[in-house]
């Protein structure tokens, strides 16, 4: 069981991320942080950011960026375009939103698993995201080619079964 820092804004993804790391990992989250707090980051094994988010709020400040820069704790970075992270260092991997289920997962426990299996774990992640989304485009289109699909547009002119009389009349009491 690791325990999870997580810096996100908005309230819904926090709790969608707290939710889909609950039973294995203890996750602490925060709206919004200092520069200085990152120092109060030791007691955990994991910090997830979501850049995308800070950076849309004029909340992700160079002071922010340095103090994450110089953390020495694993990270998972979440960000639109990975091309735009500004953060550089080692034990940093970054997930690209929107977040989907499995590179998450699989970022996550690359970080938190010991130093032999971690570089193995994020070649397993890097290799599934690209193959992710090499077969999404042709995915999509046998999937629904897969489908039966019903014609819904022939008229069935069945008459309704005649009544069989009359029911009894109710009585009263």
């Amino acid at each position: 069981m690791g325990k999870v820092f997580l810096i996100e804004p908005l309230k819904v993804l926090r709790q969608a991320i707290t939710l889909s790391l609950f039973p294995e990992h203890d996750v602490t989250d925060k709206g919004d942080i200092g520069a200085s707090e990152v120092a109060g980051f030791k007691d955990y094994d994991l910090l997830i950011v979501d850049a995308a988010a800070l950076r849309e709020r004029n909340r992700l400040t160079p002071d922010i960026i340095r103090a994450i820069q110089g953390c020495k704790m694993p990270t998972v970075w979440l960000e639109e375009d990975p091309s735009s992270h500004t953060v550089k260092r080692e034990k940093l991997v970054i997930v690209k939103k929107p977040i989907e289920k499995e590179p998450f997962q699989l970022a996550v426990a690359a970080l938190l698993s010991p130093p032999g299996h971690a570089k193995e774990r994020i070649g397993s992640l890097v290799a599934a995201t690209s193959k992710g989304t090499a077969k999404k485009g042709s995915g999509e289109t046998s999937e629904q080619s897969a489908f039966r699909f019903i014609d819904l547009v022939d008229v069935v002119d069945d008459k309704p079964p005649p009544k069989q009389g009359k029911k009894a009349p109710r009585k009263s009491k």
